[in-house]
């Protein structure tokens, strides 16, 4: 069962890129139309049973699942889940077999990385046990045999707790880590990650940023049976702040509001860089999103760079190395 309480070569600097996908509005505001969301496509292999049944009913407001929701718009699992795989061993030289997935939610990006191969591990961390359990409830138990659940460990606390089991790599998504409003408590989940790597371990977080991201506006791409809305809600230049929103519309004219709303410090990536330093990694550098000539939104093709592009709305990765 899956455990729900807490308890060698070198990189070189060679092209490591890979395909990802990440919520976060467009790169670039199409002209003459409103902007529209970087894609967030559905997994299109192995979804959860309850997901793809309730993708064919008319779904509302009312008896629409809003995590059933998030995953069909945001997030992509079966590939994400290889992708990363991919980009480690590109990295490192060797297969991912550990890893760790903070702010984890409803589990779902590691219970593929379980499906992927019959010795990988996932520990997933996340403080709010309703998700946690739903998670179970309806990703762990629909898509992991008993086999694989052992290989599951879902822990219940702040991430700022957590340094076992040590792992291989440590993916912090979707932006969770901007909670951290002050550059102390990043800091120290920085170095609190860095416990928890093996030698030679990785860790990921993904960032945005550029001028498009800083105005108040509304994205909105249309999805089967819904329509997935990305507010930017709000934008201080002294602090940082930066409050945003998620909600659904069906064509029966309902809306899910507020189904998830963030308040998050927008983080610049030299900040990032600096504290993964200062934690100890070895090797900090940025993987910077390509853009899609047709649709001048993200490709979700990530490359090394040391010099980004002025794009009004830009994703990345930044990566660092345990030495």
């Amino acid at each position: 069962m899956a455990s729900s309480t807490a308890t060698e070569r070198s990189p070189t600097k060679t092209d490591t890129s890979e395909r990802v996908t990440h919520e976060a509005p467009a790169k670039r505001p199409a002209a003459k139309k409103a902007p529209v969301a970087k894609k967030s496509p559905v997994a299109k292999k192995a979804p959860p049973v309850k997901k793809a049944r309730a993708a064919k009913k008319a779904l509302t407001a009312r008896t629409a699942d809003k995590h059933i929701l998030y995953q069909m718009s945001v997030q992509a699992p079966a590939a994400d889940s290889r992708a990363y795989a991919r980009w480690f061993k590109k990295y490192t030289g060797r297969d991912l077999r550990a890893w760790r997935e903070d702010f984890c939610g409803t589990s779902v990006l590691s219970c593929h990385h379980l499906l992927n191969h019959k010795d990988n591990t996932a520990v997933g961390v996340d403080f709010h046990r309703p998700t946690l359990d739903w998670g179970i409830k309806n990703n762990v138990n629909e898509l992991l045999d008993d086999e694989q659940k052992k290989r599951l460990t879902l822990i219940e606390s702040d991430v700022l707790k957590v340094t076992a089991p040590k792992v291989d790599c440590v993916l912090a998504l979707n932006f969770s880590y901007q909670v951290f409003n002050t550059r102390q408590t990043l800091g120290k989940y920085f170095k609190q990650v860095y416990k928890s790597l093996k030698p030679g371990g990785v860790f990921y977080l993904d960032a945005l940023g550029g001028p498009d991201v800083m105005q108040a506006k509304t994205d909105r791409t249309k999805h089967k049976g819904f329509t997935y809305h990305w507010e930017q809600r709000s934008f201080d230049p002294i602090s940082h702040r930066f409050v945003c929103a998620i909600h659904f519309s069906f064509p029966d004219g309902t809306m899910k509001k507020n189904a998830f709303i963030y308040d998050w410090r927008m983080w610049t990536l030299p900040e990032l860089l600096e504290l993964m330093v200062e934690a100890g990694f070895d090797d900090a550098h940025v993987m910077w999103e390509g853009t899609d000539k047709e649709t001048m939104s993200g490709n979700g093709i990530f490359r090394r760079k040391d010099v980004g592009d002025m794009d009004e709305a830009w994703i990345s990765m930044v990566v660092g190395r345990k030495k």
